[in-house]
């Protein structure tokens, strides 16, 4: 067998899949429309979705231009995962482009937190209140 030949390896396997299309706003703003409602694990773990689903998945970014946001995001105040996303959304329409992506990405987690609240709120020290939070501080 040709050990030289097997341990090659075609530069054309390891490019990004790209599923989805060519990059487009809207395409960009359905995505971290999905994100910010369902996106779970906080802002390290949405940082590496975006760069899986974006970079890896869908090569509607080069690595270095994730890189390159995820350094400008650190050096921000704020929350990294949002200033990602206005990063990429930037890259593609410009400010229109970065408020495009934010205003999915960050009012879905805005609204579901504020019904937790307003339920809890409005039920607080109830039976039923105390049995769910006794019940969640075990699991």
């Amino acid at each position: 067998m040709d050990t030289e030949a097997s341990a090659t390896v075609d530069p054309a396997a390891l490019a990004p899949v790209r599923s989805a299309g060519p990059r487009a706003l809207r395409g960009l703003v359905r995505y971290f429309l999905k994100l910010g409602s369902w996106g779970f694990g906080g802002p390290i773990a949405l940082c590496g979705y975006m760069r899986r689903d974006l970079v890896e998945q869908r090569g509607w970014y080069r690595e270095e231009e994730y890189q390159q946001g995820l350094a400008i995001a650190q050096t921000m105040p704020g929350p990294l995962a949002a200033q990602l996303a206005m990063w990429l959304g930037f890259l593609e329409r410009g400010a229109l482009g970065a408020l495009a992506v934010t205003i999915p990405f960050v009012v879905p987690p805005f609204l579901i937190v504020t019904a937790v609240a307003v339920v809890y709120a409005r039920y607080q020290g109830s039976r039923k209140s105390a049995m769910f939070s006794s019940a969640s501080a075990r699991w």
